[in-house]
């Protein structure tokens, strides 16, 4: 039988088959699809804490991407950054949306902002670590492998919460019996030292982290009470180098991905560089990325596929079964 015979009988086969489908008509083009994905189910606005205050209450909220395989799965949770003066939770899309795609479900959790100062802000990380394990069941989260995650103030909060779960300093009474452990950290461009945020940066940049108006002296002393530098012992105690030196030795750290651009004029990458040297010091495994003429959050670089593959992969390997 020719070549054109056989194609011509498959054609006609294809046709009688097609026939017989619910809803077809003759100019309707059948196609035939492989199901290699799960949906995935976007819960937005979830509140997962409220603060009751003298004269209001506000509640934090979060957005929650979930691979809908009816299993449970391997959870990251998100901070945003915004120099502790906004949380936008739903920032760095591209990143969250390719871990939701591998599998992951990822959360992404504001919190609150100046003028609440220092603790406010790991207070509420921790809060959202909880909620999520006390509704793993609605989420569809393995409470054994959770990681955190942030970019900036938000890299910031991630290292402060995965480095201080041997303690419940920081820890409010809402999802209280839950566990605050972390199995990884990822944060990207991160603020690790309160102090030195400016280094090696432009002058004008220097200067304004040398201000008592910075976010960080604004942070940790209020307004009007001095620069960061003035206050290094209150500094270093808000700060993840100083939790990271003060670690106890039997606390297991988790393992880090600490990735930061060259040319970022925000946040130095020396502070991405110093955190790796305390890693490396205490036996915490750890990768350090450095991102040749990357700039800060707001450079497309950060939202490209190969940062997105690397992230994935880190998780991967360590909330995996």
């Amino acid at each position: 039988m020719s070549k054109k015979k056989k194609q011509k009988e498959k054609q006609q086969k294809k046709s009688y088959r097609e026939q017989k489908l619910p809803g077809w008509m003759e100019d309707a083009e059948v196609l035939d699809i492989h199901r290699k994905a799960p949906m995935i189910r976007t819960i937005s606005e979830v509140v997962y804490s409220q603060i009751i205050g003298k004269r209001e209450a506000r509640q934090l909220r979060m957005t929650v991407l979930i691979p809908d395989t009816g299993a449970a799965k391997p959870a990251v949770l998100f901070f945003p950054g915004g120099g502790w003066l906004g949380a936008a939770k739903d920032r760095f899309a591209e990143n969250r949306w390719a871990l939701a795609e591998a599998g992951f479900v990822v959360a992404t959790a504001e919190y609150r902002t100046i003028p609440a100062g220092f603790p406010a802000q790991v207070v509420d990380g921790k809060t959202a670590l909880r909620f999520l394990r006390a509704h793993a069941s609605d989420f569809e989260i393995d409470t054994d492998r959770i990681g955190v995650m942030g970019n900036s103030a938000g890299g910031w909060l991630a290292e402060m919460v995965a480095l201080s779960t041997h303690t419940r300093e920081w820890t409010s009474a809402e999802w209280g019996d839950e566990s605050e452990a972390v199995s990884a950290c990822c944060a990207l461009h991160p603020v690790s030292n309160l102090i030195g945020i400016g280094e090696g940066l432009d002058p004008d940049a220097v200067a304004a982290h040398d201000s008592e108006s910075s976010p960080e002296a604004l942070l940790v002393n209020g307004r009007g009470d001095g620069p960061i530098a003035s206050v290094p012992e209150k500094a270093e105690a808000a700060s993840p180098a100083g939790l990271l030196i003060r670690k106890p030795a039997d606390v297991k750290a988790p393992p880090f991905l600490l990735i930061h651009g060259t040319a970022d004029r925000m946040v130095s990458p020396a502070q991405s560089a110093h955190m790796a040297e305390l890693l490396k010091e205490a036996h915490v495994p750890f990768r350090y990325y450095l991102l040749e003429g990357v700039d800060h959050s707001s450079d497309p670089a950060w939202y490209q596929e190969p940062i997105c593959d690397l992230i994935v992969k880190f998780f991967e390997k360590k909330l995996g079964d």
